[in-house]
């Protein structure tokens, strides 16, 4: 399966992507400097110069740019200038290297993009995020039906929600539904997430990012979920983590059949961490803590040692299909304290901090 990876600034991870771009069937991007529609908390974007040089290398990969934050301050979806400034942004993007589309989690925004009558609207895939959970074929019928009432062209992939990963028969039907309907529509999965299943915290997460992004209040949200959240959360029961429907370099040709792509997040954690995460799904298979492949749960490495091998061949089949009702489970625990060790903390270089 090919996959789709982030597109950071480092010369040496471009180099590593060009190496194998044969594996790769898109790359997605920040937005440009100043647009706050990132659905992470804004940490920098790419230099024009820089995406102009290196975007060209990797050939006929699909490109998108992201636009998936939950949402903006409501004046700016009538703010004419603001949206014609966003697709003039996405047209120089697009003359310096190809732009394939947006990935967007906010309909409003998308309508108002249409709205402008800018030409640089039709020659894009509206491309629905990971956050807009499509967890099912008559959820993402509407959602593409919605996109098809714009000027944008419709989407060339849909990103399933990460919580059929593991619930296959589901996965199967809403594979089935969509490919009978969208026969040209690739089929892509989450593969390293790593949070909570079903993520009690995620809307309001999601929200909270949006709101900082807006600079309208200080950026909480990584201190909120220490103290409050996921972080405080699995630091108090690290076992849950396996019930995460995350998908190991090892079980991808489970889903061969049921999607064409996976995707690999963790975009903010460093480029060293990209190369080990995408090396080890090109190859699937990984010898190391799988902690360390993880996006959300990568601070968990700090702590404990999961090591994936141990995991052994049957760990998929022996999770799919948990009900999820852990009270009357022991079974993730087990699992847990037969393969994970707590760590020694140890000092990281200061460049490989996330």
């Amino acid at each position: 399966m090919k996959l789709s990876v982030p597109f950071v600034a480092d010369n040496t991870y471009i180099d590593f992507l060009v190496e194998n771009k044969s594996r790769i069937s898109s790359v997605y991007f920040a937005p440009p400097e100043g647009l706050p529609l990132d659905a992470r908390v804004q940490s920098g974007s790419l230099d024009a110069l820089f995406f102009k040089h290196h975007l060209p290398r990797l050939g006929e990969i699909k490109t998108y740019c992201l636009f998936n934050t939950r949402f903006i301050t409501p004046d700016r979806y009538f703010d004419l200038r603001f949206l014609n400034r966003i697709l003039d942004r996405l047209q120089a993007l697009d003359s310096n290297g190809g732009l394939s589309g947006i990935v967007f989690s906010d309909m409003y925004l998308l309508t108002a993009l249409s709205k402008t009558g800018h030409k640089q609207v039709k020659s894009l895939e509206a491309v629905p995020g990971i956050n807009t959970m499509l967890d099912n074929a008559p959820k993402a019928f509407s959602l593409l039906e919605a996109i098809r009432k714009t000027r944008f062209k419709l989407p060339g992939k849909l990103v399933l929600d990460r919580s059929l990963n593991r619930d296959f028969k589901a996965l199967e039907n809403t594979v089935s539904a969509i490919r009978q309907a969208y026969p040209d529509v690739d089929i892509e999965l989450m593969a390293n997430e790593g949070c909570l299943n079903h993520c009690p915290f995620k809307l309001t997460h999601d929200a909270q990012i949006s709101l900082s992004n807006t600079r309208l209040v200080p950026e909480m949200t990584h201190r909120i979920s220490q103290k409050h959240g996921c972080h405080d959360f699995f630091l108090g029961h690290p076992h849950l983590f396996l019930s995460s429907p995350f998908i190991r370099p090892e079980d991808l040709t489970a889903y061969a059949q049921l999607a064409d792509t996976v995707k690999i997040s963790g975009r903010t954690l460093g480029s060293r961490f990209l190369r080990q995460a995408v090396n080890a799904y090109i190859h699937q298979s990984f010898d190391g803590n799988l902690l360390e492949l993880m996006d959300a749960t990568r601070f968990l490495a700090e702590s404990y040692h999961v090591d994936n091998k141990q995991l052994g061949p049957d760990f998929l089949h022996t999770l799919a299909g948990c009900n999820h009702l852990c009270v009357n489970c022991t079974r993730c625990r087990d699992l847990f304290n037969r393969t994970a060790r707590q760590q020694t903390r140890t000092l990281k270089p200061y460049k490989d901090r996330p």
